[in-house]
């Protein structure tokens, strides 16, 4: 049996562009650096709100709310669960390649025992032989 390798881009119904974003997505969004960009680009929108010359979002930040807390969350969680469906194909598809491997690892180890038990006959009957001859 030749082994083969699975990578997040070998199974799956989406292909091309649509798996290639919704695996950058799933990846980009579920990180601390996302989490870090987040909190300066909120800090940073209520900063330029209060400080700056023009008041675009007065509080309690309407605007902004519905961007992050409601276009943007809507958009990635579809997003990130057809992204964690892929890696989930890709982890299926590992999962029985290494059980394809076990299983032949398992046959040859059954048949080196054979062999072993054989050879130990073998063995077995020229000490034998050697001892009576």
């Amino acid at each position: 049996m030749k082994h083969k390798l699975i990578l997040n881009n070998d199974v799956h119904p989406h292909t091309g562009f649509n798996k290639w974003l919704a695996l950058l997505i799933t990846n980009s969004v579920g990180n601390m650096w996302f989490f870090y960009f987040l909190m300066v680009f909120i800090g940073g929108w209520i900063l330029l709100s209060k400080l700056g010359p023009l008041s675009f979002d007065p509080y309690p930040f309407a605007l902004m709310l519905l961007i992050v807390g409601g276009i943007f969350q809507a958009l990635a969680m579809v997003a990130i669960m057809v992204g964690q469906n892929v890696q989930a194909a890709a982890s299926d598809a590992r999962a029985e390649t290494d059980h394809e491997t076990l299983a032949a690892i398992h046959t040859l180890a059954a048949q080196s025992v054979k062999i072993l038990a054989g050879q130990n006959r073998i063995l077995a009957l020229l000490q034998a032989q050697a001892k009576s001859g």
